[in-house]
C-alpha cells in the first residue's frame, strides 16, 4: 500500500530537504513570509482557445473524485483536497501542480468554473503564503502555468471581492518567488515551463512587463535554443517531451497574441521546428512512439494540434539531430532509435535502448517497447529504462550502458545516465523497391568486446519487413574473450496482438485486430514466447507477450557466422 502523507507533514515542511532548500532559495523562511505584493488590480483578459482537457474526467473531478496513478482521493462536491491526507507524495505533487485543472474545465457544465475557483481559493487559504512542498521548484512552475493559461474567464470574475484579491496576490507572490529561484529550476521541461509561466505572468499582470515579461522572454529564448534541436526534436530525445514542449510554446504564443504582444523570433522558430516532428513520431494509430520515458499520449490532442497547424506534408524519414529513423510505406510504420543518451542534465528520464524498434500497421501496433507514462507505479520506472524492456538485442540479460539508481551521486545528478551506449552509427538507403537502414552501437564493448549491428529492410508495399542482428568485434579492436556469450533478441508485442508459436520454434503467427495476420520467421533460435508488460497507455501495467530469439555468440566473432548473426522476417498474410 502506498505511503500516506498527512496534511501536517506537508504544511509544516516535514519534507526536510525541500524545506531547507526552499528556505535557502528565498533567503530564509521569515523573509518569504514578509514578501509584499500590494493589492494588484484585475488582470488583463487573455483567453486561450487551444487548451486541451479531457472531458471524460470532468464529471468525476466535479464530484470531488481525484484519480492519479491508480490512486484515489474523494473529497465530495463541496470539499477540497488541501487538508486531506494524500495517498502518496507523487499524488500530492500532481494535486499541487494543478495538472487536473484543464480536465475539470474541459466541460460545458457551468459549475466547473465555480468549483475550480473554490479549489484555487482554498489552496490560497492553506498554501498561498509559502510552503516548502507546494512551492518547490518542481511543482510551482506547473501550477502557475495552468492558473495563468486558464485565468480568463474562470478566475477573472468578482474582481473586487476579497477572494479575488487574495487569488491575485497569491499568484503575484508565486511569480516573484519563481523569478528569484528560476536559475535553480532543474534542466528540461520544468525550466521551459518556468520561463513560459513568467512570460505569461508578464502578459497577464498589469505593470509587470519589465519584471516578468522581458526577463521571461530572454530566459525562454535561452531554453528554446538549448532544448529544441534543429530538426525539431526535444533534447531529451523523447517523443512525449517533444509534444509537451510544443504545447507549452503554443500556449505562450497564444497568450501573447491575445494581448497583442509580439513574441520573439526564437519562440516562433521553436514552434515551427517542433510541429513537423510530432507526425514523425506518430504511429499509424495516431499515438506517439514509446521511447525515452514517454508513452502513447492523447491521440485526440495530437490530432487537434496537427489539424490546427494545417500540416499537409508527409512525415520525413529521419531526424539527424534527435537521431531517430522512420520507415513509412503503404500503411506500415517503423520507428527506430539510432542515437545514444541525451546530454547530462537532460538524461534523467532517458532509456538505454540502442537500435530499439516499434512497428505499427493499418490495424494498430504490432511491435512495441514496454513504454512509460507518469501515472505508472514508480517501482516499474527503473526496469522500463533497461534494454530488455525494448524491442532490440540484449547480451546476457544486461543493459547496454548504465543509469544511476542510488547513492550520493543521485542526490545531485538524479537518475542520470552514467555510461551511454556509444558510439552509434547509422546509414539509410531509399530505393525503388523499399528502404534499407543499417545501424550499430558499442554499448556492450566495455564488458564483452562486441558491437551490435542491426539491418532492416521494408518493401515498398509495407507488407514485407526483413531484419538482421549480428554481434561482431569491430575492425581494429581486440576480442575480450573467445568464450560464448548468451544473447536474446526481443520483440515486445502490443497487448492487442495474439501470437501462436509453430512447433519447429522457427516461426510464429501474429494476429492483429480485424484478423490481420503476419508470419514471423527466423533462421536463428530457438524462438519462444515469453511474458511481457506494456506501460505506454494507462495508469497500470498491462500484460502482454514477446517473441524472443535466443542464441550464443562467439566473443571473437566477425558477425558473419551463424552463431553471431540472426536473420528474421515479417510478412503479411491473408487469414480472413
Amino acid at each position: 500500500m502506498a505511503r500516506r502523507i498527512s496534511p501536517k507533514r506537508i504544511v509544516h515542511g516535514a519534507l526536510r530537504h525541500g524545506y531547507d532548500q526552499a528556505a535557502k532559495d528565498f533567503g530564509g523562511l521569515s523573509r518569504s513570509l514578509r514578501l509584499r505584493v500590494g493589492k494588484p488590480g484585475p488582470f488583463h483578459d487573455i483567453r486561450i482557445s487551444s487548451l486541451h482537457g479531457n472531458k471524460a474526467h470532468s464529471a468525476a473531478l466535479l464530484k470531488g473524485h481525484f484519480v492519479y496513478s491508480g490512486q484515489v482521493m474523494d473529497v465530495g462536491q463541496q470539499g477540497d483536497p488541501w487538508t486531506v491526507a494524500a495517498p502518496s507524495q507523487r499524488f500530492a505533487a500532481w494535486l499541487h501542480c494543478f495538472d487536473w485543472l484543464p480536465d475539470m474545465l474541459a466541460t460545458d457544465d457551468r459549475q466547473a468554473p465555480v468549483r475550480a475557483r473554490h479549489l484555487v481559493d482554498r489552496w490560497v487559504a492553506v498554501y498561498g503564503h509559502w510552503n516548502p512542498f507546494s512551492w518547490d521548484k518542481t511543482v510551482l512552475p506547473h501550477r502557475l502555468f495552468h492558473w495563468l493559461a486558464l485565468w480568463s474567464p474562470n478566475f477573472q470574475t468578482d474582481r473586487l471581492s476579497e477572494a479575488a484579491q487574495a487569488r491575485r496576490r497569491s499568484l503575484l507572490r508565486q511569480l516573484k518567488y519563481l523569478r528569484r529561484v528560476y536559475p535553480r529550476v532543474q534542466n528540461g521541461l520544468d525550466r521551459l515551463v518556468a520561463a513560459s509561466a513568467l512570460v505569461m505572468g508578464g502578459a497577464r499582470v498589469p505593470g509587470q512587463e519589465e519584471e516578468f515579461l522581458a526577463r521571461g522572454l530572454d530566459w525562454l529564448d535561452d531554453e528554446i535554443d538549448r532544448q529544441i534541436l534543429p530538426d525539431g526534436g526535444h533534447i531529451s530525445r523523447s517523443p512525449a517531451q517533444s509534444y509537451r514542449a510544443l504545447r507549452v510554446l503554443q500556449i505562450v504564443d497564444a497568450s501573447l497574441q491575445s494581448r497583442g504582444l509580439e513574441g520573439s523570433r526564437t519562440l516562433s522558430r521553436g514552434i515551427d521546428r517542433l510541429l513537423p516532428v510530432i507526425p514523425f513520431f506518430c504511429h499509424t494509430d495516431g499515438h506517439l512512439g514509446g521511447f525515452n520515458g514517454g508513452g502513447e499520449g492523447s491521440r485526440e490532442d495530437i490530432r487537434r494540434t496537427i489539424k490546427a497547424a494545417k500540416l499537409n506534408t508527409r512525415p520525413f524519414g529521419y531526424c539527424p539531430h534527435t537521431l531517430f529513423q522512420r520507415m513509412d510505406l503503404n500503411g506500415t510504420t517503423l520507428l527506430m532509435d539510432t542515437g545514444s543518451s541525451p546530454p547530462p542534465g537532460f538524461d534523467t528520464e532517458a532509456h538505454l535502448a540502442p537500435l530499439a524498434i516499434e512497428l505499427s500497421t493499418s490495424a494498430g501496433r504490432l511491435f512495441v517497447n514496454c513504454g512509460w507514462n507518469p501515472e505508472q507505479p514508480p517501482h516499474w520506472r527503473d526496469p522500463m529504462r533497461s534494454t530488455a524492456a525494448h524491442s532490440t538485442l540484449i547480451i546476457n540479460g544486461e543493459t547496454a550502458g548504465e543509469a544511476l539508481r542510488s547513492g550520493l551521486r543521485t542526490r545531485w545528478l538524479g537518475t542520470a545516465i552514467s555510461q551511454a551506449p556509444e558510439p552509434v552509427n547509422v546509414s539509410r538507403k531509399e530505393q525503388a523497391g523499399g528502404v534499407w537502414i543499417e545501424a550499430s552501437h558499442g554499448g556492450y564493448m566495455p564488458r564483452y568486446g562486441l558491437s551490435h549491428r542491426r539491418r532492416l529492410f521494408m518493401a515498398e508495399n509495407g507488407q514485407d519487413i526483413r531484419g538482421e542482428d549480428s554481434l561482431y568485434v569491430p575492425v581494429g579492436a581486440s576480442p575480450l574473450s573467445r568464450e560464448e556469450v548468451p544473447f536474446a533478441i526481443r520483440f515486445h508485442l502490443h497487448p492487442d496482438v495474439r501470437v501462436t508459436l509453430a512447433q519447429d520454434q522457427q516461426s510464429a503467427l501474429l494476429i492483429q485486430a480485424g484478423n490481420i495476420g503476419w508470419r514471423f520467421r527466423t533462421d536463428g533460435g530457438p524462438l519462444a514466447i515469453e511474458p511481457s508488460v506494456y506501460l505506454g497507455g494507462g495508469a497500470q501495467p498491462v500484460r502482454g507477450e514477446q517473441l524472443v530469439i535466443s542464441g550464443r555468440a562467439l566473443g571473437d566473432g566477425d558477425g558473419e557466422t551463424r552463431s553471431n548473426r540472426v536473420r528474421w522476417s515479417l510478412r503479411q498474410l491473408d487469414v480472413r
